[in-house]
């Protein structure tokens, strides 16, 4: 570019960022002046309230009031001007980092955007910045030089894009700028690609591909569906659409109405920091067993995600291994959902044998009367809710004659010498109306009773009822299935596989909290929830937008996940849905994706960039010992070279905890081995399945031979386990070779 072109590029950034640093200031002044105030309304509070009594009356406590929402006012003035004090305060390292020149159809003059990370506009209302997520923005990400257009709310706006240019600013200096007449330049995107991990995700808003865009700014389907290979930035594009609707809608939608489930907390943790860097508060974060561990509650002794997946990889000489793995791909079938909405199903027709309540030779309630309560009048409430109106309803009707009772027998009382005081008269006649209704109490109680434990026990008591005449996989295996499950209940054990079933059963029978607020859902790794499980987020979320992310190869249960995307069709409607298809991987070097792909044994159409690197290494050990001190060497030297993410990925927990004792003593190591922990940025021993998401500039699959690795089944947890490495995988082992790196 020449030096006339750059020295009004640099006039340019000199003028945005003198603007930035007076909002900047102003914004400081503000809030220290809003500190201040709140410091003066305090004191103020305390000289003139000083404490607050009944005693000295209304007009105290109203003063008091107003004291206090003066102060929450100057509170959230505070905050609101520290947050603009932050934006600006990022604005000042690099306030934009592109440019499009726009000719509008009909207008002769192009105009200029610059676009950055959030938007500036001078005291005279010009826009020097636009947010990324602005309507005009999104030319940047979806045209190449030529014929453009945007949606705005006047509607299509068409032209022509005349230039588009990259910057990176650093510090508030210009670093490199220049013109790409294609897309998103790879020069830009190879320059991050190539850095090494950082603590945590981070914004990809200057590297965003149209493939990428179209679905952050898709609005036009109810439900989104994405599937994408390993390194696509599934995750990326989900928290950068969470940021443009809240900016988009920000009047209606705010973070509180959003929520994320993501495979575990490691993972959450992993994801914190992309929100705010984006300018925006954190959506509602959770994981699948946190919410149902949450719902099921206490009673239960109940398995986590991580020790299914544990007991699926660690125990397969166990006597009852077999029969666990029939149980838990029964209860992920779309056999068993049928299976469990058709006793639902007979549970809302059940049949309640009423009989007439009296008290004290007065009818309550006829037989007739509740029967007709239970099948008519509350018909169309969900059971537990119908029960509930019965109670209460009889619980009313209880109430005048128990009164009229209760002055009965004070009346006999006060004439008896016995009781003389009037208290004791209340108390004693309270307790013999009590006494008197106990019987009818526990009728009623029966009656309305609402034990959901038992309803699931009944499911499986007359499971054989339920399977009859269906064409069934698992018809020589039922009767195993019951007596596991049983065995279980009886034992206040609930598997994670019965888990679902169970949240389900109490979902479809009304048992469920309010979920009202949440407008938006988003599923993270998409493949490894069954379809029960999708039919309990839409049972959970109806009315809120979904946006489902996934990748089918990355199934790492091989016994318990989505299967495809046809076995949850049919509970999202296809005409508010829309599958789309990320066609390109961005996080391995070209050599790691390519081995890493040959494992799968198909063809993956998925185009991926071409980073060069090194091969990945497969290496075999004489033993144990050996492997160990080359994983030591491995983990200085590469730390040496710069790189500050290293990836230890055992197969199973029990193994990662047996290495980090074994060389935690010889190198900085630290060990991840429950989904509850917060990721950390370093030397890390990990689990395979708790692997998945995240990602190393070094990965080292530890002993991939032996036992581990050996079955099909494992062959897209190995795949996994490989796609995590940003720069280096290496395959370690000792004894037998890796079966699966043999096809």
């Amino acid at each position: 570019m020449n030096n006339f072109e750059r020295d009004i590029e640099s006039k340019w950034l000199e003028e945005v960022l003198k603007e930035t640093k007076k909002q900047y200031n102003e914004k400081k002044d503000y809030k220290e002046r809003f500190r201040k105030e709140a410091i003066e309304t305090q004191k103020e509070l305390w000289q003139d309230i000083s404490s607050v009594s009944i005693a000295n009356g209304l007009d105290q406590i109203v003063d008091f009031m107003g004291y206090i929402n003066s102060m929450k006012i100057q509170k959230r003035s505070h905050e609101f001007t520290q947050k603009l004090e932050e934006k600006y305060k990022k604005m000042l390292m690099s306030p934009y980092f592109a440019r499009i020149d726009f000719v509008e159809k009909g207008e002769e003059k192009s105009e200029k955007f610059y676009i950055g990370m959030s938007n500036l506009i001078s005291d005279d209302f010009d826009f020097l910045v636009y947010d990324w997520r602005a309507p005009v923005s999104s030319m940047f990400y979806d045209f190449e030089i030529g014929k453009a257009s945007f949606i705005c709310p006047e509607g299509v706006i068409e032209g022509d894009i005349t230039l588009k240019r990259q910057y990176k600013i650093n510090n508030g200096n210009l670093e490199y700028m220049f013109d790409s007449n294609i897309k998103i330049d790879d020069e830009i995107l190879q320059d991050i690609l190539s850095k090494n991990a950082d603590n945590k995700m981070k914004a990809i808003v200057t590297t965003i591909q149209r493939e990428q865009n179209n679905i952050i700014r898709n609005e036009e389907f109810k439900n989104l569906i994405v599937q994408g290979p390993a390194g696509s930035g599934k995750t990326s594009v989900a928290l950068h659409r969470i940021a443009y609707l809240l900016y988009k809608h920000k009047d209606t939608i705010k973070p509180q109405n959003i929520i994320i489930f993501s495979p575990n907390e490691i993972f959450n943790d992993y994801i914190s920091n992309v929100l705010p860097q984006l300018g925006e508060d954190n959506m509602l974060q959770t994981t699948f067993k946190q919410y149902m561990h949450n719902v099921i509650g206490d009673k239960f002794h109940k398995e986590s995600y991580s020790d299914m997946m544990e007991y699926i990889l660690a125990s397969k000489n166990e006597p009852t291994y077999n029969t666990r793995i029939k149980n838990i791909k029964y209860k992920s079938s779309l056999e068993f959902i049928a299976v469990l909405k058709q006793y639902i199903l007979d549970i809302e027709k059940v049949k309640i044998n009423f009989k007439d309540i009296i008290f004290n030779n007065n009818l309550i309630i006829s037989s007739t009367d509740l029967k007709q309560l239970f099948e008519y009048d509350y018909k169309e409430l969900i059971l537990k809710r119908r029960l509930a109106k019965i109670r209460e309803r009889l619980y009313f009707l209880l109430e005048p004659l128990k009164k009229q009772r209760i002055e009965e027998i004070k009346k006999d009382l006060k004439i008896s010498d016995n009781y003389a005081p009037n208290l004791e008269v209340i108390e004693k006649s309270i307790s013999i109306v009590n006494s008197e209704l106990k019987g009818i109490y526990m009728y009623i109680n029966e009656i309305t009773r609402f034990n959901l434990i038992d309803l699931y026990k009944g499911l499986f008591q007359k499971l054989e009822k339920y399977t009859k005449g269906i064409n069934s996989n698992y018809k020589a295996f039922i009767f195993e299935i019951k007596k596991y499950t049983l065995e279980n209940l009886s034992s206040n054990i609930l598997s994670y596989e019965d888990q679902i079933p169970f949240l389900y059963l109490k979902g479809a029978l009304g048992d469920i909290p309010n979920t009202a607020e949440i407008k938006y859902v988003i599923i993270d790794e998409a493949q490894d929830y069954t379809p029960l499980q999708y039919e309990i987020f839409h049972q959970l979320f109806k009315g809120a937008n979904m946006t489902i992310l996934g990748d089918l190869n990355q199934s790492i249960n091989p016994f318990m996940n989505v299967g495809n995307y046809d076995n949850i069709e049919n509970i999202f409607p296809k005409s508010n849905s829309c599958i789309i298809n990320l066609s390109k991987s961005y996080r391995s070097t070209m050599e790691i994706t390519q081995f890493a792909r040959k494992l799968l044994n198909k063809k993956i159409e998925a185009d991926y960039v071409e980073r060069n690197g090194d091969k990945p290494i497969i290496q075999k050990f004489d033993n144990e010992k050996a492997m160990e001190e080359r994983v030591v060497n491995d983990i200085n030297n590469y730390k040496e070279k710069g790189h500050k993410s290293i990836g230890i990925i055992t197969r199973t927990a029990k193994e990662a905890a047996m290495v980090f004792h074994c060389i935690k003593n010889k190198t900085s190591v630290k060990a991840i081995l429950d989904e509850d922990e917060d990721f950390i940025c370093d030397t890390l021993i990990i689990p395979a399945y708790l692997a998945k998401g995240l990602e190393f500039d070094v990965v080292i699959i530890y002993n991939a031979g032996n036992e581990n690795y050996t079955s099909e089944e494992e062959r897209l947890l190995f795949y996994t386990a490989c796609t995590r490495a940003l720069h280096v995988l290496n395959i370690y082992y000792y004894g037998t070779s890796p079966s699966l790196l043999c096809n």
